[in-house]
């Protein structure tokens, strides 16, 4: 692959306003078009219309494990459900990758916990566009985060913000043929 140079994409929105839904149309489209997408979903679990967690979704294969259950009104993460998803979002798995989601980035991560190790990782070495969704009310504190690396923020319910990401990712194509 030819050295891109790295974009970093905050797909906000406010809690539970559906960035996770726009993100996997964003994954539906990108695959239609022939992109290599990786990483993780992180989709909400209901129980007879109440919210009780979130599982895991690797990206790359549909893969699916626990994430997180509320128990005693907090959510409990489960080991199993973090190491599947720290392996998604590896170096290693998202190597061929031309876009890389991490669903989500929040108050775990900005305290250097769950996935921080792998997107620090990514960021720093990955050819590929790693979009990570964010709660609105953080983006600021994840843009500075990153500071160093060149980033967009994309409203995930705008109209428009899939057909953007799809643009960069044509970009990308784009200029790696240029360079081959």
């Amino acid at each position: 692959m030819v050295s891109i140079p790295n974009k970093l994409i905050l797909w906000f929105g406010e809690k539970h306003s559906g960035k996770t839904t726009s993100v996997a149309n964003l994954v539906k489209i990108a695959h239609s078009e022939g992109f290599n997408v990786a990483g993780l979903l992180a989709p909400s679990i209901y129980n007879e219309g109440e919210m009780i967690g979130f599982d895991a979704v690797d990206l790359r294969n549909e893969n699916r494990i626990s994430l997180t259950r509320r128990k005693t009104g907090r959510f409990t993460f489960f080991t199993k459900g973090i190491e599947f998803g720290n392996a998604a979002l590896s170096t290693t798995a998202t190597k061929t990758a031309d876009l890389v989601i991490v669903d989500e980035f929040g108050p775990l991560e900005l305290s250097g916990q769950v996935w921080r190790n792998n997107v620090d990782s990514l960021i720093t070495v990955s050819d590929a566009l790693i979009l990570l969704v964010v709660r609105q009310e953080l983006t600021d504190e994840v843009r500075q985060t990153y500071i160093d690396f060149p980033c967009r923020n994309l409203a995930a319910n705008e109209p428009g913000s899939i057909d953007k990401v799809i643009g960069m990712l044509r970009d990308c194509r784009q200029l790696q043929r240029e360079t081959t």
